[in-house]
């Protein structure tokens, strides 16, 4: 069973949400806390959304991070789906209904699309089983002091 966490809810969830963000996310670690005080300001204004996944004993499995995006062009909403961790392998019918829940999220939002970014070769053909298409690929080179 999928459920979206209510603002009041995301401390009790405050530990697991900063493990998914530190497994999924990826961020630098001299980054981090800035990046966490922002998520959770983010959660607890409703800025960002927080779904999480229980089994039938109702033991936490996975955990989504959304946001509500705007095309700057087009005006279009977008649910951008920041960032997944499963602690239990899940069937691929689990992951669609998962899917179906948030995109009736999404639409009831006045979202057009829903889109991800990962680095994750199992996240792409995750995304494809459940109906994703590739977009484009963002490629960066970092700068250093020398350039």
């Amino acid at each position: 069973m999928i459920i979206k966490l209510l603002s009041v809810h995301i401390p009790a969830f405050w530990e697991s949400i900063k493990f998914t963000v530190k497994e999924a996310d990826e961020v630098d670690e001299k980054d981090l806390q800035p990046y966490l005080n922002e998520l959770l300001h983010a959660l607890l204004n409703d800025k960002a959304q927080c779904f999480v996944h229980l089994d039938d004993e109702r033991r936490l499995t996975a955990m989504l991070i959304s946001r509500i995006t705007e095309d700057r062009v087009t005006g279009d909403k977008c649910m951008l789906l920041q960032c997944l961790y499963s602690w239990q392998r899940q069937p691929d019918a689990v992951w669609q209904q998962d899917t179906d829940f948030i995109r009736q999220f999404a639409i009831k939002t006045g979202c057009k699309y829903l889109s991800f970014t990962s680095r994750n070769e199992a996240m792409f053909k995750l995304g494809e089983k459940i109906g994703f298409t590739e977009r484009y690929r963002t490629f960066e080179h970092r700068l250093d002091e020398r350039g």
